[in-house]
């Protein structure tokens, strides 16, 4: 049994004699009630967990609903008969779709979005961050409006409408799905304005979900859409002041000055791209970490010394022995341009996984969020670990410095920007560190998942063994942060 809340158990208490023998719709003026005479209501305390953007939930909590007996509820009640009466194939098809996970859904098309834009890792996982906590900040409120005043779904008046789907046993106001839904398309359609005609419809179909439905009362999807507009705009905010804005970051990329320096950074081919790529994410504020570098690791060996010159022969040899196992791997865990990008990449397994084990829509968002959190922490911080040293890439060393081997290429495609540490080593243990904690039964297969992935990068030649190890290490600890952060979020 889920630890019920102090305050639920007062409202509870203090009417518990009043309900006493009600049924079948019972006395109208317990209408708001009935439905909360479960010992076992859905996380009763998510509405007092810790929360990512908003400082406080109360702040942004909706007026109390209706009373019972006003006209408009019979009004709402009516235009809900009507639509359970309309339901059709479409309807229930739809409702399906939503029932499978708010937070689960959102993600998928996130992830669309980014592969269809085809945004780079550093700025995908800062959507993929800020989406996520926008959702959870949005069901926190919810919940925190929800056993604040208790109000009853619709099935538990009388003549109440068919229902349709999944009914959760927590308060009908306000709908957790309309918030995080609301929350979730503002603050995309800041960051995909070409898709808002898209991000709108899917909107609208979360909206007639519940609708539909009829698990919700109209006035409660309209104020869960309230509670998820102020989210988005406490998450709105945090983006134009993070750092990440491109107006903020198109002149560190300028201000970027090669060396020149044998061992430092120059454009690979076979682009040979002359800017690289973000040289100052590093700056972008972080979620956990007191500043980027704090995690920063150790200098990598020094070029031309006998460590360098191992670790770029084996760069050279694996990639001349290339087995079809691992250019499975390479390829499996590459992540290029036109996908979910390697932070996107986790948010599969973190939502197949969700799935899997059946999370409620406020674990599933408070693990997605923890997930984000991890994710940009780990580029700001390899970022600004890759312009601190600015070490050239593998393909760099082995051109000039192998005989015959000028025209080297990997079999994966050099990205432009300096080798040390690996971003897909720092993601990857991030979030690996993380996800073990929500599902300790595969920890262990999490944490192997990491380590492929971080060999990944050597397999397809792109990087150095010292880039990953070092990477995956980075990862870890700051998933450690992350793990230390929510252990006092609340939500036991």
């Amino acid at each position: 049994m889920r630890p019920v809340s102090p305050r639920f158990l007062l409202a509870f208490a203090a009417l518990a004699l009043p309900l006493a023998g009600c049924g079948g719709g019972g006395d109208a003026n317990n209408d708001d009630f009935l439905q909360y005479t479960s010992l076992t209501p859905e996380e009763p305390t998510a509405g007092d967990w810790r929360t990512w953007l908003v400082l406080d939930v109360g702040t942004i909590r909706p007026a109390a609903p209706a009373s019972p007996l006003d006209a408009s509820v019979a009004a709402e009640l009516d235009t809900l008969r009507a639509r359970a009466l309309a339901r059709g194939m479409t309807e229930t098809n739809n409702i399906d779709f939503w029932n499978g996970g708010t937070c689960r859904r959102w993600n998928e098309y996130l992830r669309g979005r980014v592969a269809a834009r085809s945004v780079n890792p550093p700025l995908a996982s800062r959507a993929y961050a800020i989406v996520s906590m926008a959702m959870y900040d949005a069901m926190v409120s919810a919940f925190d409006t929800k056993y604040a005043y208790l109000r009853a779904r619709p099935s538990a008046f009388p003549n109440p409408p068919a229902t349709y789907g999944v009914e959760h046993d927590s308060p009908s106001y306000v709908s957790e799905r309309a918030a995080m839904s609301a929350a979730a398309r503002e603050v995309m359609n800041v960051l995909f304005p070409l898709d808002i005609a898209a991000t709108d419809a899917l909107h609208q179909s979360a909206v007639n979900a519940d609708l539909d439905a009829c698990v919700h009362f109209p006035s409660d999807v309209t104020a869960g859409e309230a509670i998820g507009h102020s989210v988005a705009l406490a998450a709105l905010a945090r983006l134009s002041s993070d750092g990440g804005a491109p107006a903020v970051q198109a002149p560190l990329t300028a201000a970027y000055m090669s060396t020149g320096l044998v061992g430092r950074w120059i454009p690979t081919p076979p682009a040979f791209a002359g800017t690289p790529l973000l040289p100052g994410w590093g700056t972008v504020d972080t979620w956990v970490l007191p500043s980027a570098d704090f995690v920063r690791p150790s200098a990598p060996p020094a070029y031309n010394s006998a460590e360098w010159v191992f670790q770029r022969d084996e760069v050279l040899d694996v990639a001349l022995t290339l087995n079809a196992e691992r250019t499975n791997i390479a390829l499996f865990w590459a992540d290029g341009a036109g996908t979910y990008t390697p932070p996107g990449h986790w948010n599969q397994i973190a939502t197949d996984l969700g799935v899997t084990y059946a999370l409620n829509e406020c674990r599933f968002a408070r693990m997605l969020a923890a997930l984000g959190a991890a994710q940009q922490d780990a580029f700001i911080a390899c970022w600004e670990c890759k312009y601190f040293y600015d070490i050239e890439r593998p393909v760099t060393t082995i051109r000039r410095d192998v005989g015959g081997q000028g025209a080297f290429l990997p079999i994966i495609a050099t990205p432009p920007f300096p080798t040390y540490p690996s971003g897909h080593s720092s993601t990857s243990g991030a979030a690996s560190q993380v996800l073990g904690y929500f599902f300790p039964d595969d920890a262990i297969e999490l944490a192997l998942m990491a380590n492929e992935a971080k060999d990944s990068r050597l397999y397809g030649g792109i990087h150095f063994r010292f880039d990953n190890d070092n990477g995956l290490s980075l990862g870890r600890a700051i998933g450690t942060f992350v793990l230390d952060r929510i252990a006092t979020d609340g939500s036991n």
